[in-house]
């Protein structure tokens, strides 16, 4: 009987990565703000509780997909994020991480690792639980990424909105500097045109983690507490977005009778100003 071995670098079903410890600096958060160029006012209204202030998706910012990739990551794209929500981040305090490899499956022509992440606080307290969904060329390490058109792309690019009680959209223009703040001066293929182009891309390709993180400033300023302490979140990334496109996050509160019974449903999505949608999905949260 043989045992099947895998590269201690790349990912494998089953794989637990080394858990690791992270803190949320005030520089992390100001980066988030400045990067993202929203009104960071807008927090210290949300909640009494100071901690609230840290927004929801800097949550983000403990993934990493070390140990859970591929040595070839020619083209890797983000293609899907859970995120469940159980208590507000803290600043300033120490984080504990564990990850592991739940699937690897294939979707069209990529290989899609799905890696799942648990955050905890010092006293042993889940704070969130992330799914992360990323997608790579194996079959290619050279040339140019082969990107299909948003108009050629079924029921993408002429989307439906969904019926229901809007929410205050979010909207900003990405440049390549806002880039490189959010992402704390790293050079990558998020900041840097060379970097991108190693990869198979054009252009810089702007990050998931900026893109998502306009919707969970829509869901925070809309929701606070209660999005903070029980949301969960399930969207897909549908295009790429690049410096220079003006995106708007938007949100319909589902209609009573299209949500489960103690949840509040909220279709949510980013378009870009001819209409291409780049991110879909839905957010539930426990009713009042």
């Amino acid at each position: 009987m043989t045992t099947e071995q895998h590269h201690p670098d790349e990912a494998f079903v089953g794989k637990q990565l080394e858990p690791r410890s992270i803190e949320i600096s005030k520089k992390t958060v100001d980066d988030y703000f400045e990067g993202l160029k929203v009104d960071r006012a807008a927090y210290e209204n949300i909640s009494q509780d100071k901690d609230l202030v840290t927004p929801s998706m800097v949550i983000i910012d403990a993934e990493s997909i070390s140990g859970a990739s591929f040595r070839n990551n020619f083209g890797n794209l983000w293609m899907r994020q859970e995120v469940d929500f159980h208590a507000p981040l803290p600043t300033e305090e120490s984080l504990d991480v564990r990850s592991r490899v739940l699937d690897i499956y294939e979707w069209r022509n990529r290989t899609i690792v799905l890696q799942e992440s648990e955050i905890f606080n010092q006293n042993e307290e889940l704070l969130g639980a992330m799914r992360h969904h990323q997608s790579y060329l194996l079959d290619q390490n050279s040339g140019k990424v082969a990107l299909r058109k948003p108009s050629e792309k079924e029921g993408v690019r002429k989307f439906d909105v969904p019926k229901g009680e809007l929410l205050e959209p979010v909207s900003s223009e990405i440049d390549l500097e806002m880039c490189g703040t959010f992402f704390h001066g790293n050079k990558n293929y998020h900041t840097d045109k060379t970097a991108s182009e190693e990869l198979g891309f054009e252009e810089v390709v702007v990050g998931g983690k900026m893109t998502i993180s306009y919707i969970g400033d829509m869901l925070d300023r809309t929701f606070g507490e209660r999005w903070f302490r029980g949301g969960k979140l399930d969207v897909k990334f549908t295009n790429i977005v690049w410096p220079g496109d003006k995106v708007t996050a938007r949100g319909v509160i589902a209609d009573e009778a299209n949500s489960s019974e103690g949840i509040t449903e909220v279709r949510v999505w980013m378009e870009k100003e001819d209409g291409t949608v780049t991110i879909v999905g839905n957010a539930y949260l426990p009713q009042d």
